[in-house]
């Protein structure tokens, strides 16, 4: 039986690429999404359980999304994932987080409890840091404004992985029976303490661009004069206190021979995107 696909979060980071991935391979492929436009696309609010149902109808395989950071994810998540089960889905590739296994206590890991025990096959997709957070604003707008990227790391390494390459494990993780049952670590192919992030964007635009290190409280200041709310605030933090502690350090020990090809480098994402930074 060939598989019928539903993503979720079709307009995000990720799911927008798995989607197009799976479009232009021919695959029977649905997007969803709050405000559903465009063909191909479905309705699909996560506070919305008459939306659920609906969405699922002949969906094989599904693309879960939770949002890293979350408290009550797996509050939200527990009447999706069992709206699928109910329209008989019989695969579901979670899209989590980097270390989300390590605790028990984490609102990303309840996720992937509910998920093993749906009676559903299922994949965990545990991504580092994208590539991508530093491309946009409010980072990249502080690169344009001030040559300076602050962040509260110190001398932390991120191991960060370009979201291409994300979605190109999730495209994997759907459709592949090779990797049911096990969750995967997408790094990138190398950890870069931050200095070496500024040189890169310094090289890709010819600016000059440095590293600040700030401390905890100089970032929570700094994130709510930015408009984030405090909970934002406190998550965002949450993450990084995580990178201090090295969680985030691991370059890649197997998307590569996975996917069958070098990932991205930091260097190649920073010259394609260097118009971000100008």
């Amino acid at each position: 039986m060939s598989e019928a696909y539903l993503i979720l979060g079709a307009t995000g980071e990720v799911g927008r690429r798995v989607l197009a991935t799976m479009r232009a391979r021919g695959l029977a492929v649905k997007g969803a999404s709050r405000r559903a436009e465009g063909p191909g696309m479905v309705r699909f609010d996560l506070l919305d359980p008459a939306t659920h149902g609906p969405a699922f109808e002949g969906a094989s395989a599904v693309m879960l999304v939770s949002r890293p950071g979350d408290e009550e994810a797996h509050l939200h998540a527990a009447p999706v994932v069992a709206a699928m089960a109910a329209a008989g889905v019989r695969r579901v590739a979670t899209l989590s987080a980097l270390g989300a296994e390590r605790r028990e206590d984490f609102s990303l890991r309840k996720v992937e409890r509910l998920v093993e025990g749906s009676g559903m096959a299922w994949a965990h997709v545990r991504p580092n840091f994208f590539m991508q957070m530093l491309a946009r604003p409010p980072l990249s707008a502080e690169v344009v404004a001030k040559g300076t990227l602050g962040l509260p790391l110190a001398d932390a390494r991120i191991a960060y992985v370009d979201a291409e390459d994300v979605a190109a494990v999730m495209v994997r993780a759907l459709a592949d029976d090779a990797l049911a049952g096990r969750g995967i670590d997408v790094n990138g192919p190398e950890a870069l303490d931050h200095r070496r992030v500024a040189g890169a964007i310094a090289r890709a635009t010819g600016r000059d661009v440095r590293y600040i290190p700030l401390d905890e409280a100089e970032a929570g200041r700094l994130l709510e004069s930015r408009g984030f709310p405090p909970a934002h605030v406190e998550r965002v933090l949450r993450f990084y206190a995580l990178a201090r502690q090295g969680w985030c350090a691991a370059p890649d020990a197997e998307v590569a021979g996975l996917l069958g090809r070098p990932l991205g480098t930091f260097d190649r994402f920073a010259a394609a995107h260097a118009s971000n930074w100008l």
